[in-house]
């Protein structure tokens, strides 16, 4: 009978003893290190996605605004060259008065 001596067997169990453990615990923080760099990165995105929404709505406010003054600077133009508003602005303006016209001062206490 050939017997082979159990060096092999032992040795390996001495050798494996910390393998598992090891590498249970490698695994789990290689997890939770997985875990933690999705999370920051996550809250980092909200964070970001926050702060641009923010922009967005200044942004629409400033183009409403921007847009309410063009359309007042095109009616002003459309007036600007009417007749009646050249005498309006020569009346307010210049205190001029049509021929044979009399102003009226009032006094305001």
């Amino acid at each position: 009978m050939n017997r082979m001596p159990n060096n092999k067997k032992n040795s390996k169990h001495r050798h494996g003893d910390s393998g598992p453990s090891a590498t249970r615990f490698v695994v789990l923080l290689f997890f939770i290190l997985l875990v933690s760099v999705c999370a920051t990165m996550y809250f980092s995105q909200n964070t970001m996605f926050a702060r641009i929404t923010a922009s967005e709505d200044l942004l629409a406010e400033e183009e409403a605004a921007a847009s309410q003054e063009n359309e007042d600077a095109k009616a002003l133009k459309n007036k600007v060259g009417s007749d009646s508003y050249i005498e309006a602005m020569a009346r307010d303006e210049l205190g001029m008065v049509k021929t044979g016209e009399t102003i009226f001062e009032t006094e305001t206490n």
